[in-house]
C-alpha cells in the first residue's frame, strides 16, 4: 500500500507539471491539499523524484518569472510574489542579477498611460490617488514623485 501511494504521488506530480511549472512549495501544497491524503514522507519522496529530473527547479522558475514580469511589475512586487511562492531570497536575487531590468520610471510611465493620467491636468485628489496606486504596485516614492511631478511644485 505504501509503495502504491508513493507511485501515485509521483504520477500526480508529473501530471501537475505537464500543464505548468510549479515551485517546490507550490507542488508540496498541491499534494497536501488534494483529495488523497499523502503522508509527509511520501510527499518528500515524490518531490525529490521530480527534482532529480529537474522538473522542479526554483532557480529556473524565478528566472522565468522575473523575465516575464519585469515589463509589467515593479521589482518589489515580483520579489514579494516569488517569496509567497516559496522561492528563497538568494534565488530571487540571482534571478534579478541574470536578467536585464527595466527602469522604474519606464514602468510608471506605462501605468500612467494605461490609466490615462496626465500630470499637467491632474488635480490634487487625482494625483494622490495615482500616487497611492503606484505605491501599492511597489514603486519607490522618489520615482513616483518624479513621474507625477510632485516635487516640481
Amino acid at each position: 500500500m505504501g509503495y502504491d501511494l508513493q507511485k501515485r504521488a509521483k504520477l500526480r506530480c508529473m501530471h501537475l507539471l505537464e500543464r505548468r511549472d510549479y515551485t517546490e512549495k507550490q507542488l508540496r501544497d498541491k499534494l497536501r491539499m488534494g483529495k488523497t491524503q499523502y503522508p509527509p514522507e511520501v510527499i518528500d519522496a515524490a518531490v525529490e523524484y521530480v527534482k532529480g529530473y529537474h522538473y522542479v527547479d526554483d532557480a529556473r522558475y524565478a528566472r522565468q518569472y522575473v523575465e516575464c514580469m519585469k515589463v509589467k511589475k515593479s521589482r518589489r512586487q515580483i520579489e514579494q510574489e516569488l517569496y509567497l511562492r516559496g522561492v528563497e531570497r538568494s534565488l530571487v536575487e540571482a534571478a534579478f542579477e541574470e536578467t536585464e531590468s527595466v527602469p522604474e520610471e519606464v514602468l510608471i510611465q506605462g501605468w500612467l498611460e494605461k490609466r490615462h493620467y496626465r500630470p499637467e491636468d491632474a488635480e490634487e485628489g487625482e494625483r494622490r490617488r495615482m500616487y497611492a496606486f503606484l505605491a501599492r504596485k511597489g514603486f519607490s516614492g522618489a520615482a513616483i514623485a518624479r513621474a507625477l511631478r510632485v516635487d516640481d511644485e
